[in-house]
């Protein structure tokens, strides 16, 4: 597991063939660090192994399940790690097996140190002007009152620049500014989903964008769609920014309202994706602000892929009290970091890596969507027969600066 940029040695657990899962000890962490838990094991020359996971609870909350690797805070933990694996024996392999190993990980935070007090204040031999210098709150702890609020500035002190708002306060969508993401021309699912043009996917009224997902009475055909899809029974909306309003870095805010459902089968995403991709997915970028999986109540998760082997940042802490209710959610990305923010409180800072930073050299459009989930086994968010007919993503306002 790695704790900032050292590498934990880790004491195994009693010896045990063909595969040894380890658990790591406690540690004392920097105060407000996020830790990466990873699977750590080692398996003998016959062994292959075919996955490693970790599940970590918090108390009685599940911070992260069946994942490669997590990021949490300082706590108290219990880890599992589970490595599926097959034998070699005599040329054959073995049926697929698993090893399971469960431990305690208790994360300290290092204590803060106060400050030396001042000395004593000694006045100047010549009067001299008092000069005060206030610093520049951070914008990201902020909500704005509007894409021209000046009191909205960058932590250096200078003010954000208004590039685009939409406070959809018409009563149609505003295809100046957006275009209606199709299956049909562009192959976009996110599940058994077709995403359409239709009023009932992509709506403007009472001061809002609604984006539906929405089960037909019966299967329809859907152009476009993946193979074994050609016919589906659920269509979706999202929309996506238009040419003239792609941007490279900035501050993008959302304020919006995902689905009032609290069981599996509904996906919402506030995300952003290159103008002009120059390789494929995920080396060329893709910044997720925040994606909503309706089985996992309760929080909004960010996600920023890039690089060969996919860096997978990403937090799984990210609390909301209520996601149906409308919240705010804003990224600040500069030419070194990306900083995403719920409601003012930093959920996810990432220093973009020097040799992987080409991706997000381009400009990047934003999109707005709302599908059904995926997902495998019981760490997924498929649809069941408990999944509401309907799912809207509310969205009050977009609101860009550079």
């Amino acid at each position: 597991m790695a704790l900032g940029t050292a590498v934990v040695q880790a004491p195994a657990e009693a010896a045990s063939t063909p595969v040894t899962v380890k658990a790591v000890s406690s540690r004392v962490v920097p105060a407000g660090a996020m830790t990466t838990v990873v699977p750590r094991y080692s398996a003998g020359k016959n062994v292959r192994v075919l996955s490693a996971r970790v599940d970590v609870k918090r108390g009685s909350t599940w911070v992260a399940r069946g994942v490669r690797r997590a990021k949490v805070p300082a706590g108290t933990y219990r880890v599992t790690t589970k490595v599926s694996y097959r034998q070699r024996v005599s040329g054959k392999l073995s049926a697929k097996r698993v090893k399971r190993h469960s431990y305690t990980l208790r994360l300290t935070p290092a204590p803060v140190v106060s400050p030396a007090p001042a000395p004593s204040y000694v006045p100047p031999p010549t009067p001299a002007p008092a000069v005060t210098r206030v610093p520049a709150p951070s914008s990201l702890t902020r909500t704005s009152s509007g894409c021209y609020d000046a009191s909205l500035v960058k932590a250096n002190g200078t003010a954000w620049t208004c590039t685009f708002f939409d406070d959809f306060s018409g009563t149609t969508l505003d295809r100046s500014k957006w275009t209606p993401v199709e299956t049909s021309t562009s192959g976009y699912q996110i599940g058994h989903d077709c995403f359409v043009d239709d009023p009932r996917n992509i709506a403007v009224g009472s001061g809002a964008l609604s984006l539906t997902v929405r089960k037909l009475s019966s299967a329809q055909p859907c152009a476009g769609a993946r193979k074994g899809d050609e016919n589906l029974d659920h269509t979706a909306g999202s929309v996506i920014l238009n040419d003239a309003f792609a941007q490279s870095r900035g501050r993008f805010e959302i304020r919006a309202a995902f689905p009032a459902t609290t069981v599996a089968g509904h996906h919402s995403a506030l995300w952003m994706f290159p103008a002009d991709p120059t390789a494929t997915w995920p080396m060329s970028g893709e910044i997720d602000i925040a994606e909503y999986y309706s089985r996992w109540h309760g929080r909004a998760i960010p996600y920023i892929h890039y690089g060969s082997t996919d860096p997978s940042v990403t937090n799984n802490y990210c609390f909301i009290a209520d996601p149906t209710a409308f919240n705010t959610y804003t990224l600040e990305w500069t030419a070194t970091t990306m900083s995403i923010a719920y409601n003012g409180q930093t959920c996810l800072t990432h220093e973009i890596s020097d040799d992987l930073k080409l991706p997000f050299e381009g400009q990047f459009k934003l999109l707005l969507t709302q599908g059904l989930g995926v997902g495998d086994g019981e760490y997924g968010n498929v649809p069941t027969d408990k999944t509401p007919d309907i799912g809207t993503t509310k969205v009050d306002y977009v609101r860009i600066w550079k």
